[in-house]
């Protein structure tokens, strides 16, 4: 059933990106970025919750495992990648209620997994998940801004004329 439901937000943070009005302001190369560098991030940062530190447990069941794989490799990158978008784009009224949506919406999904039995904290809780998501959510937030000024300034060299 978990597995279901991660497939099906997954779907839907996917058709946000096609058919909403997010690409109109980020181009491919920038979503590309983000969500590689969340995915990253994401997953070392749980490989070594997990394994490393054994501060979080794991389930053993097969089909809750792949609901965790789901949800650290694909539902978290896409959700921080969306939500990065939203909040670049709008003013500051905006981005504090988006960023409570995204709290709530992070919150939820750490209630759920723990209660379906995806993971199970040994010496972490929600409240650090939250920290975790809300520091990656801004360091994407700085790597947007850096990737974009990269191209606004190589923009002027390249304009050499002969």
């Amino acid at each position: 059933m978990i597995v279901t439901f991660y497939i099906f937000i997954s779907w839907l943070l996917i058709g946000l990106f096609i058919f909403n009005k997010i690409h109109q302001h980020a181009s491919l190369n920038e979503v590309t970025l983000l969500i590689l560098l969340s995915c990253l991030i994401n997953t070392h940062t749980y490989v070594g919750l997990f394994d490393t530190f054994k501060w979080m447990k794991t389930t053993t069941d097969t089909e809750l495992f792949i609901g965790v794989l789901i949800y650290k490799n694909v539902f978290v990158p896409l959700l921080l990648t969306c939500f990065t978008f939203l909040i670049k784009r709008n003013p500051w009224n905006k981005k504090i209620l988006y960023f409570i949506f995204f709290s709530l919406i992070i919150l939820s999904v750490d209630f759920i997994n723990v209660f379906q039995g995806l993971y199970s904290f040994k010496q972490w809780n929600h409240f650090y998940t939250f920290l975790y998501l809300s520091f990656l959510l801004c360091g994407l937030l700085v790597t947007l801004k850096w990737f974009r000024g990269l191209d606004s300034s190589s923009g002027g060299e390249n304009n050499v004329v002969d």
